[in-house]
């Protein structure tokens, strides 16, 4: 089993940057909170916190497209690796001033990031909060899954709603569509934040699927 990924750690540490965003946008008695923030702006933010932490690339390619045109290669939003240790990506040849000890995708942790909203601007229900949830990130589930070259991957979902009983639900409704599904994941780890309410939210969770294939991979 690999030593390298403690999930409940990178949960912690997923959640002390968004509490840190949370604090700065206290600070500054910003007009948006975190919640306004796009998908996009989302990846963004976290791998800026966590660089700290690790060395993060974004927009990764799957290895196993190795070959294959760019624009027919499947990416992982995030990629985190040890620090001082950034992920070697075959999209690039080798350079003179690379660091001698790059990492190999099979030691770096591959997330694929998705953000669900409760609400939208006017404290209005979003009609696409349940799909948010349910299609693609089955679909990404499902990707990483079938990914032979890599040894670590999960799904990082950040989650902005009212309270922590509708969290609550919400998990249980997800996890009962991966069985549905048939797509495996590992235990949970959930860490949430308050954030100031402005359109709705009041909670902001970041939780962590791995993939449950991927450990059995390492065993092997």
């Amino acid at each position: 089993m690999s030593l390298l990924w403690n999930y409940a750690t990178v949960a912690d540490h997923l959640a002390e940057v968004i509490a840190a965003a949370e604090a700065d946008l206290r600070l500054e008695q910003a007009v948006y909170g975190l919640d306004a923030k796009d998908e996009r702006q989302v990846h963004a933010l976290l791998a800026a916190g966590l660089a700290g932490r690790y060395d993060v690339a974004r927009e990764v390619h799957y290895p196993s497209s190795k070959g294959r045109k760019l624009t027919h290669r499947q990416r992982c939003d995030l990629v985190l690796t040890p620090k001082g240790r950034p992920l070697k990506l075959d999209t690039k040849p080798p350079g003179l001033f690379d660091p001698p000890d790059m990492a190999d995708p099979g030691e770096g942790l591959w997330l694929e990031v998705k953000a669900a909203h409760q609400y939208r601007e006017g404290n209005v229900h979003h009609t696409g909060y349940g799909p948010q949830w349910r299609n693609g990130v089955v679909k990404d589930l499902e990707k990483m899954a079938a990914e032979p070259l890599i040894r670590e991957a999960g799904l990082l979902l950040v989650v902005f709603n009212a309270s922590q009983a509708v969290l609550d639900k919400d998990l249980q409704l997800f996890e009962d569509v991966l069985v549905k599904k048939e797509v495996l994941a590992g235990f949970r780890q959930v860490r949430s934040v308050a954030i100031t309410e402005r359109i709705g939210h009041r909670l902001c969770t970041v939780a962590v699927w791995p993939t449950v294939q991927r450990k059995l991979k390492a065993v092997e």
